[in-house]
């Protein structure tokens, strides 16, 4: 197994080994909403941000829109550290954009208002992930998803980049489907 992918699967499986749910045999068990939460951390891990946005001194912001249940999964990894930046979990329950941050997630009854939003976050280094198909098709970057019983993600490379967002190349090996 190369360096990365090992790199890549231990954090999510310290991550997922953190969680304070454990079954009978010891062995992690953990909810689909937080399996979802470490899978969006170790995508921000290997995404990179335009050096200008880098700062140390500010928390890496993962904003949720207007669902509580993922922002609750959120907690697991609410404190560890991305780009070298605590994590910081917002809740953006209002209308307004949330510009202060570096991941927003968006749900699938917020397809309107990410529609409403997309032209001026399409100019933001900001990565957003859905958890539905629709805002994805909508020109969401990254897609987080069951697929077969297991978690899998897609990614639109286009909108990455356009962002000025960069993907690890040994990340997208993993994704069900990149668009380029």
């Amino acid at each position: 197994m190369q360096p990365i992918k090992k790199c890549f699967f231990g954090a999510l499986f310290f991550l997922v080994s953190m969680s304070p749910i454990a079954a009978a045999d010891d062995r992690p068990v953990i909810e689909e909403n937080q399996g979802k939460a470490l899978l969006i951390y170790n995508i921000a891990k290997f995404t990179d941000w335009p050096a200008a946005t880098a700062r140390s001194d500010t928390p890496f912001i993962f904003a949720l829109w207007n669902d509580d249940a993922l922002a609750d999964a959120f907690k697991i990894i609410e404190g560890l550290e991305t780009q070298g930046r605590k994590i910081r979990i917002n809740r953006q329950n209002k209308d307004s954009l949330a510009v202060d941050c570096q991941v927003i997630i968006i749900p699938k009854h917020q397809l309107q208002r990410f529609n409403k939003a997309k032209d001026e976050l399409d100019k933001l280094p900001i990565l957003t992930v859905t958890t539905a198909p629709k805002v994805f098709e909508a020109g969401a970057m990254v897609l987080v998803e069951v697929v077969d019983d297991h978690l899998s993600f897609s990614v639109n490379l286009p909108a990455v980049k356009a962002s000025g967002l960069e993907i690890s190349g040994n990340l997208l090996r993993h994704a069900e489907e990149v668009k380029f």
